[in-house]
């Protein structure tokens, strides 16, 4: 089976355009990794947990830190597959022996509900 050249580059263009696009998709979102450092570093993990929800995990590192791996609540969901909800944001904070949050990184940001970022929708509220 031959391909015309027309076909060809319609093709390699396409892929192109796919592969541009996806550097946007895993791009670090500046805007919503602002917001969290403004809300959160320097601020005692307890109250982050209060009022965000416990990690998933914590692991003491040598230097008398801890680390946190932490995911967003789903919130209410319907029943069934049109109520599965993947707009979730993952952090990792990392915490100093005082209990203070002294960084900040997005593990996971998936499309938020009125943005291009959940995380940011999550701590830009008040």
């Amino acid at each position: 089976m031959t391909r015309s050249p027309t076909v060809v580059r319609a093709l390699a263009a396409a892929v192109l355009v796919v592969a541009v696009g996806g550097c946007e998709l895993f791009k670090p979102n500046q805007e919503a990794t602002a917001i969290i450092e403004q809300r959160v570093i320097g601020k005692p993990v307890s109250e982050f947990f209060d009022r965000y929800g416990r990690p998933t995990s914590r692991v003491e590192v040598a230097d008398s830190t801890t680390v946190y791996k932490w995911i967003s609540d789903f919130g209410m969901t319907p029943p069934g597959p049109e109520g599965q909800d993947e707009r979730i944001c993952r952090l990792i904070l990392t915490v100093d022996k005082a209990g203070r949050i002294r960084n900040v990184d997005i593990s996971y940001d998936a499309q938020g509900k009125h943005s291009r970022s959940r995380c940011g929708e999550i701590f830009a509220a008040p």
